[in-house]
Formats: C-alpha cells, sequence, structure tokens
C-alpha cells in the first residue's frame, strides 16, 4: 500500500509539471484526486487506472507527434520515456491489487 500512495503522489507531481498549471485546473483536479487516493483507499484502484490511461495516452500523443514532425529534443524524449515508465508501474500495481 505504501507503493501505492507513493506512486500515486508522485504520478500527481508528474502531471502537474507536465500541464504546468495552464490548463484551466484540469490537471490540478485529476491530480488531487491522485493525492486523494493515495491516502483513501477505496479510491486507489480507480485513481491508479485513470493514471494509466492518462499517461499512455500522453505517451501516444507524443509518438504521434514524433511520427508527423520528427524526432523530438532530448527533452521530449525523456518526458516520453517518463510516462511510459508511469504506465508500465500502474499496470504492474493494478494486477497486485
Amino acid at each position: 500500500m505504501l507503493f501505492q500512495s507513493i506512486y500515486l503522489i508522485s504520478s500527481a507531481i508528474a502531471l502537474m509539471y507536465l500541464a504546468r498549471f495552464d490548463h484551466y485546473g484540469l490537471y490540478i483536479l485529476i491530480s488531487l484526486f491522485w493525492i486523494t487516493a493515495a491516502f483513501y483507499k477505496p479510491f486507489t484502484s480507480l485513481a491508479i487506472w485513470t493514471i494509466i490511461i492518462f499517461m499512455s495516452g500522453f505517451a501516444l500523443m507524443r509518438i504521434i507527434n514524433m511520427a508527423t514532425n520528427g524526432m523530438p529534443s532530448s527533452y521530449h524524449l525523456i518526458i516520453l520515456l517518463g510516462e511510459i515508465i508511469i504506465t508500465l508501474i500502474g499496470i504492474y500495481l493494478v494486477k497486485s491489487l
């Protein structure tokens, strides 16, 4: 349970970093849900599923962007790698619930 809580909180921080607080609070609201789920166990499974969907969607958008616009900077490749890793960890955690 501790690892799931750390996963939820770190994913929320990563989302806030990626969103850079400029999406009218939607991403901040999602991040707050993830943080809440870290402490309120009935929401934990749902929150992990939303992270899987959310981060895999971000990764897919970056891959499509790479296919259409060519290779991005190393910064964007590192962000893509992070999104893929977060998604895979989430899949592992869902299977372990």
